[in-house]
């Protein structure tokens, strides 16, 4: 459906619990315009466009997809990214409070400290794949030990063993049922507006700590 993303940027895919109907609203309230293919119980969610619609620097259509809460109604959900030569797997877990947890990967190290981000614990990926019971935890670990390959052979490996669908999704961009989904004019003209009404702010903010010599 969307045209391929994959010109350099990265691969990316966010895996929720909701119907694409059910989850459309939230979409189009975001900055870049998605793919959206339906898995039974799972939607998957992927790039149409690696620019997202939003002023730079908040126009790396990836990260913005990354790095954007799921709605709680829609938790869990896992994402997972290939992006600046590393692989990112985060789970954002059931609950209204709960926070975005990650593990990170990169080829030859296998999973690295990442101190500004929460760690995602193996047991609650694997709950979160609907994987416990079914995946021991120390195979999963086994994976994300090795540095062999590539951040995309690792997600999709990651994939195969929780049994989760939407590798299509990640690798070409598109699947069987897929739509996408244009985010809102008003809603990221809105987004650009705090943004540099926030940043004027913080340069007047700076140029009195100065003593309005700026």
């Amino acid at each position: 459906m969307g045209a391929d993303p994959r010109s350099g940027a990265g691969h990316g895919l966010v895996l929720v619990r909701r119907s694409p109907a059910s989850v459309s609203r939230w979409l189009r309230r975001g900055l870049v315009s998605v793919t959206v293919a339906p898995y039974g119980a799972w939607t998957g969610i992927t790039l149409a466009d690696e620019r997202a619609r939003s002023a730079a620097p908040y126009d790396v259509g990836l990260e913005v997809l990354a790095a954007r809460p799921t709605p709680w109604r829609a938790r869990p959900s896992i994402g997972l990214f290939d992006v600046h030569g590393r692989a990112a797997i985060s789970v954002h877990p059931s609950g209204p409070r709960s926070r975005h947890q990650w593990v990170v990967w990169e080829p030859r190290r296998g999973v690295v400290e990442t101190p500004d981000l929460a760690r995602l614990r193996l047991t609650t990926l694997l709950s979160a794949a609907g994987a416990d019971g079914r995946v021991r935890e120390e195979a999963l670990a086994e994976v994300l030990r090795s540095g062999h390959g590539t951040p995309i052979d690792l997600l999709v490996t990651v994939i195969g063993l929780l049994g989760l669908p939407g590798k299509e999704l990640l690798l070409r961009g598109d699947a069987p049922g897929a739509t996408d989904v244009e985010p809102s004019v008003r809603g990221v003209l809105a987004f650009d507006r705090l943004v540099a009404e926030d940043a004027s702010h913080r340069a007047d903010t700076e140029r009195l700590a100065d003593g309005g010599r700026r």
